[in-house]
């Protein structure tokens, strides 16, 4: 009698020391699960918040239409020039005559703090650039006329508040330029003109790149179909000063 109830004794004391390890060895593995769907989560965001970091995104195209020699042997080109919205709409074609080999596009340019980027914000989420002059290298700057604000690609940002912050920061440009304490207040890391320019030959396309970290960047890409000279219509240049460049919006 007394070896039964040893033996009960014994498997009462195992079904308990069972159980015990069994509800806390499963609390054990729902609390290691729980960390380690945090971290995929947080890896997870880290990747997308390098892949901000990183992205790039059209912003213009240009087609080298024709070219020829004038009375002084300086290589006159005509360009056709369509600026690229966010969403990949083309703006209005324009045409553009430049002198010299070396041809440059000349564009404010905001560059944001990085936490802006990589938390994707909807106005400062990536650098903007507002095109205002393409020029040759055998012509001055300022000799030749601003680009048309009006071929730019609408763009909407979705609320008002949104589309005042980018008017303000286009308004403010010049002053960012002097005043690294106001820029850093509107989160702006750089405000600057930049011109990247490449010699150019008929028949050409490039493409310009936005870093959404960085600045411009020229590209050469194929030729479109239909990039003859015969193929665009005519689009005339107009003047404007740089109050007169930038819309509603603000927006490149």
């Amino acid at each position: 009698m007394k070896w039964v109830k040893f033996i009960l004794g014994c498997a009462g004391l195992l079904a308990a020391a069972t159980f015990t390890a069994v509800r806390f060895g499963g609390m054990e593995v729902r609390r290691l699960q729980t960390e380690v769907d945090q971290l995929e989560q947080e890896r997870t965001q880290l990747l997308e918040y390098a892949r901000r970091l990183g992205a790039a995104r059209r912003v213009a195209q240009v087609d080298v239409v024709r070219q020829r020699k004038d009375q002084l042997g300086r290589t006159v080109s005509t360009l056709l020039w369509q600026e690229i919205g966010p969403d990949g709409m083309l703006g209005q074609p324009v045409a553009v005559e430049t002198v010299g080999k070396l041809v440059y596009f000349e564009s404010l340019v905001l560059k944001f703090q990085q936490k802006y980027v990589g938390e994707a914000d909807p106005v400062r989420g990536a650098s903007l650039a507002m095109f205002r002059r393409i020029f040759g290298d055998c012509q001055a700057p300022d000799s030749v006329l601003e680009l048309d604000r009006f071929a730019r690609p609408p763009r909407s940002l979705e609320s008002e508040e949104n589309e005042r912050l980018c008017a303000e920061l286009w308004d403010k440009f010049w002053e960012f330029v002097e005043d690294p304490r106001l820029a850093e207040e509107f989160g702006v890391r750089v405000a600057q003109c930049e011109a990247p320019a490449v010699p150019l030959d008929a028949g050409q396309t490039w493409v310009l790149t936005l870093d959404a970290a960085g600045g411009l960047n020229l590209r050469r890409i194929d030729a479109r179909p239909g990039a003859a000279a015969d193929a665009w219509p005519r689009c005339i240049e107009t003047p404007g000063s740089m109050s007169a460049m930038a819309p509603d919006s603000a927006l490149p």
